[in-house]
C-alpha cells in the first residue's frame, strides 16, 4: 500500500501522540484522493439520448390508474369507479393518439417489422376502445345499484381479465418492437422534439 505524506491522512497521523489527533482537522490525504478519483473515472455519470422507452412510464400511470378503477369496484363505490374509469379512458386515448398521428407514420420508415406490423398495433387500439365503451355501458347501467350488484361486478371483473391481458401483450410488443424501432429510425433531436411535444399533451 503506498505511503501517505500528508498530515491529515489517519494512518500518517496513528504514529503521532493522541493529543496532535485530537485537535487535527480530519480530512481525506492524497492517497485516499487519488483512490476516489480512480474509482469514479471507472463508472462515469450517465448522460443517456431520449429513448420512446420513456413512454414506458406512461403505460405504468395507466396500469394504476385502472387498479384505481377496480378498487372502487370492490368497494361498490360505482360513482368513484365511473370516475376512475373516465379518467383511464381520457389518458389511455391521448396517448393513442399520439402514437397513431405522431409515431406510427415514423414507425412505417422501418419497413415491415416480423411479429410487429402497424395493423397489429392499430387493431389493438380499436379493439382497447371497444372495451372501454362495454365497460362504461356496465356502469351506467348500475345506477342506481341492480340488487346484484355484486354478482355483476364479479363478471365484470371477468372482462376486464380479457382487456387487461390484451393491454399486458400490446406493452409488452410496444416495449420490445414498437419504441427500440422508433429509437432506431429517429435521430436524437427528433427524439426530443416527439418527446417534448408529449409532455405538453399531458400538462
Amino acid at each position: 500500500m503506498p505511503r501517505c505524506c500528508s498530515p491529515n491522512c489517519v494512518r500518517s497521523s496513528m504514529r503521532r501522540r493522541p493529543v496532535d489527533r485530537l485537535h487535527r482537522r480530519p480530512g481525506p490525504c492524497e492517497w485516499e484522493k487519488n483512490v476516489m478519483k480512480n474509482a469514479s473515472s471507472h463508472h462515469p455519470v450517465s448522460t443517456a439520448a431520449p429513448s420512446f422507452l420513456s413512454l414506458l412510464d406512461v403505460h405504468a400511470r395507466l396500469n394504476e390508474i385502472f387498479l384505481l378503477h377496480q378498487e372502487a369496484l370492490l368497494m361498490q363505490d360505482i360513482h368513484l369507479a365511473r370516475e376512475r374509469l373516465l379518467q383511464f379512458e381520457r389518458e389511455l386515448l391521448a396517448h393513442m393518439m399520439f402514437e397513431e398521428e405522431r409515431l406510427f407514420p415514423i414507425y412505417e420508415r422501418a419497413g415491415r417489422i416480423p411479429g410487429g406490423p402497424l395493423e397489429l398495433f392499430a387493431g389493438e387500439h380499436r379493439k382497447m376502445r371497444l372495451f372501454l365503451d362495454r365497460f362504461k355501458q356496465r356502469l351506467d347501467g348500475w345506477i342506481p345499484p341492480p340488487p346484484d350488484l355484486k354478482r355483476q361486478i364479479i363478471a365484470l371483473f371477468d372482462e376486464q381479465a380479457m382487456f387487461k391481458h390484451l393491454v399486458e401483450h400490446h406493452d409488452l410488443r410496444e416495449q420490445n418492437i414498437l419504441y427500440p424501432t422508433l429509437d432506431r429510425v429517429t435521430d436524437e433531436r427528433e427524439r426530443q422534439q416527439l418527446l417534448h411535444l408529449k409532455g405538453r399533451s399531458r400538462s
